[in-house]
């Protein structure tokens, strides 16, 4: 076949499929993943499922660009490529799930949250800031926290966020970034009387501050005034913190897989240690939730609006041990 032929059918595959698809070296551009990792993942582990053309060539969608991306994410939380795919799948599966139970409901919201979401693209890209917290205010006066953090302001972050070249931060990303973070924290900062102490820790492996914030604020709206730790002590100092702080429940998050120490010793110690509940939220909820089970904590599960419910439960006493 001819480079004419062949770019025919590139472009054929393209309008049957109705979007744009990429080469394998713009995908590898675009993720920082080299061809022969791509080759090698969609080989032994079926990650990726690309678009062939008659002479072989492989062609990506966007949507396999934000899977790779995915799996990129959680291999750098420490998380085996062979367990990735199970994971990626359960999330799908989940978001499969309530778009078919809920209808048209879901296509509503999700056209509202776009709008919204293109109100911050807007501002961002203006540097903004004025705009850009009225914005802000405006969504967190029209939907929940959580509705606010994960459906509309948490895929902006990860749009700007992924968009810099590997390797590098984009100057929108920084302003974003920095205006989200300050603005969260002003959140879990902010003490109401009668409310019980939560203290929330970020295990071991750092991770991104953001998501550590959100999930802090998603406790924080279950009704806890919350003690952030954002870099853990040790298992030992953090037992001493716990007690200390006379906090009612101590949150692990957790955004990178444990070694086996942590399991056999700190996280057991730090469990039978403590008269309080401890649980983990977080990536590592669902990379190494049989692990966590076993030491006797809590999962209580990625950060959404399920997290609220669940640890509004916890704190109740209602949450279901399953």
């Amino acid at each position: 076949m001819t480079k004419t032929s062949d770019s025919i059918h590139l472009a054929l595959d393209a309008v049957l499929d109705g979007e744009e698809l990429y080469p394998i070296r713009e995908v590898s551009r675009l993720t920082g993943v080299n061809p022969v990792t791509l080759r090698a993942w969609e080989r032994r582990y079926g990650l990726l499922v690309p678009h062939r053309t008659e002479s072989g060539h492989r062609l990506y969608s966007m949507a396999d660009i934000e899977r790779v991306r995915k799996v990129t994410a959680w291999i750098d939380r420490g998380v085996a490529v062979s367990k990735v795919a199970s994971i990626i799948d359960r999330e799908i599966s989940a978001s499969h799930a309530s778009t078919v139970s809920d209808g048209g409901a879901v296509r509503s919201a999700q056209a509202d949250f776009s709008d919204w979401q293109g109100r911050l693209v807007d501002a961002v890209n203006r540097c903004d800031l004025a705009r850009l917290d009225a914005v802000y205010g405006q969504i967190h006066s029209t939907f929940p926290v959580a509705t606010a953090l994960c459906d509309i302001l948490l895929p902006v972050c990860q749009r700007f966020r992924e968009s810099a070249p590997p390797g590098s931060t984009s100057g929108q990303w920084a302003f974003l970034d920095a205006f989200v973070r300050g603005r969260l924290f002003q959140r879990i900062g902010y003490l109401q009387p009668g409310r019980v102490t939560v203290l929330l820790a970020t295990l071991p492996g750092g991770g991104s501050e953001l998501d550590q914030l959100v999930a802090a604020a998603l406790v924080a709206e279950a009704g806890a005034n919350i003690t952030y730790l954002p870099a853990m002590a040790s298992f030992a100092e953090l037992t001493a913190m716990a007690e200390q702080a006379q906090c009612e429940a101590l949150v692990l998050y957790g955004d990178h897989a444990l070694d086996g120490e942590a399991f056999n010793k700190g996280l057991p110690r730090l469990e039978q240690s403590l008269d309080i509940t401890v649980a983990a939220i977080g990536p590592i909820c669902e990379s190494q939730r049989a692990e966590l089970e076993r030491t006797g904590i809590t999962v209580l599960g990625l950060s959404g609006p399920e997290l609220v419910t669940r640890m509004r439960s916890l704190l109740t006493g209602r949450m279901d041990p399953r």
